[in-house]
């Protein structure tokens, strides 16, 4: 289907931004929660649901081949859109969640062993923490902690002072959900493959971001969400290494992931369906695709350009005012700002923006041990996506000191 991008106001692609809630337009600010979605996903879905739904890979009648042929002509697309070099190596998942799942359960059954170690950071959401606490149960493995420094920055120097000869699995951001701080993703990888060690990159809060060069990165698995890149929900991407995936057991059993079936044992099929058990999310897979095309369409380094511009500006706006807070000082920062208003709990001040019209997240991120690290238990959270301009930040900015006066 055609694209049709309203560059002078980007916001018109966007439904929900054009609609009044309690008689206010909406200034949506939640993107590293969830982004909203244009007219040619929601159009797609629709789409394909009344001119060419059917079960995949299952049918030889022409509905289900015409299904088949969109699902893998978008997995192709998620390929290119990581630079990955073959689309075998993309597994259609629910969600970056899974993935990290998917990864953490695999690896667990066939590879991580007694004192082996696994390096997270503090700074993780808790979709890559609380998977591998499992897997470090199932095998005794222990989970290493790297510390960021006071700001919130993650250096490979200290990195390296946490491997050891015990480190099978490094498992970190590319950006991180709390505070937008950016890692040096590309070196960590780096000097992972130097000593042999597992990488797993979630991608989530990157991929609506910045360009996304699986070939350059080299991680053995990186993760990503179709509803943060404009996609539905309910649908996400595993980059994993060819060789890796041949390897792994799978996570899910039944459908399309089998070969050979008898009553006392079965063979699994190969690469990707291996790891796509049941009948997976056909119509969200599709969309992804034209979220793909979407920000294709606009230019990704447009939006890199465009999500810099605006995170700096209402960095510098927030620290001017001498009530607030920036929790988290990294050196580098996409996308997202966290912040505390002088006396007043995120929560108060969340539920008032909400009352002018104005989303925003109030809480912890699902990032307690970032909270901990930055001695707060929650924060507020201003995250953009393309539809946000410099308008949105006065606004939010205006109602803001209103609503700092008021509290005080």
């Amino acid at each position: 289907m055609k694209i049709i991008i309203y560059m002078n106001n980007i916001k018109e692609n966007f439904p929900i931004l054009n609609k009044k809630i309690d008689g206010k337009k909406v200034i949506y600010l939640d993107s590293a929660a969830s982004s909203q979605k244009p007219y040619s996903v929601i159009n797609d879905i629709k789409h394909t649901y009344e001119n060419s739904y059917a079960n995949v890979h299952r049918g030889i009648y022409k509905l289900s081949q015409m299904a088949t042929d969109k699902y893998e002509a978008s997995r192709e697309k998620v390929a290119k859109f990581l630079n990955v070099k073959s689309s075998k190596e993309i597994i259609f998942t629910r969600g970056a969640t899974e993935g990290i799942n998917l990864i953490a359960s695999s690896l667990a059954d066939s590879f991580l062993n007694q004192d082996d170690e696994v390096i997270i950071s503090t700074l993780e959401h808790h979709s890559n923490i609380v998977p591998w606490q499992i897997a470090a149960k199932k095998t005794g493995a222990k989970i290493v902690e790297l510390k960021p420094d006071s700001n919130g920055n993650i250096f490979v120097e200290e990195l390296i002072k946490c491997i050891t000869k015990r480190t099978k699995i490094i498992s970190l951001p590319h950006i991180t959900n709390s505070i937008g701080s950016i890692l040096p993703i590309k070196e960590i990888c780096l000097e992972a493959k130097k000593r042999g060690i597992i990488t797993l990159v979630d991608g989530c809060q990157a991929a609506p971001h910045v360009e996304i060069d699986i070939n350059e990165i080299q991680p053995d698995f990186y993760v990503i969400s179709g509803h943060k890149i404009y996609g539905p929900s309910g649908i996400g991407a595993l980059y994993g290494n060819k060789e890796w995936l041949e390897k792994l057991s799978p996570y899910q059993t039944g459908g399309e992931m089998i070969d050979f079936v008898s009553i006392q044992k079965s063979t699994y099929a190969n690469i990707p369906n291996k790891f796509e058990a049941g009948t997976p999310n056909i119509v969200g897979a599709i969309a992804l695709a034209s979220a793909i095309d979407f920000m294709n369409e606009i230019g990704i380094n447009k939006i890199t350009e465009h999500s810099n511009y605006l995170t700096k500006i209402l960095y510098e706006k927030l620290k001017s005012l001498n009530y607030i807070r920036i929790v988290g000082e990294p050196e580098r920062r996409l996308g997202i700002v966290s912040f505390l208003v002088e006396g007043s709990h995120p929560h108060d001040v969340a539920l008032l923006l909400d009352n002018r019209g104005i989303s925003v997240r109030a809480g912890h991120h699902c990032a307690q041990p970032a909270m901990r690290h930055f001695n707060v238990d929650t924060t507020l959270r201003v995250s953009f996506g393309v539809y946000n301009n410099e308008e949105d930040i006065d606004n939010f900015l205006i109602n803001l000191k209103d609503i700092v006066k008021y509290l005080q």
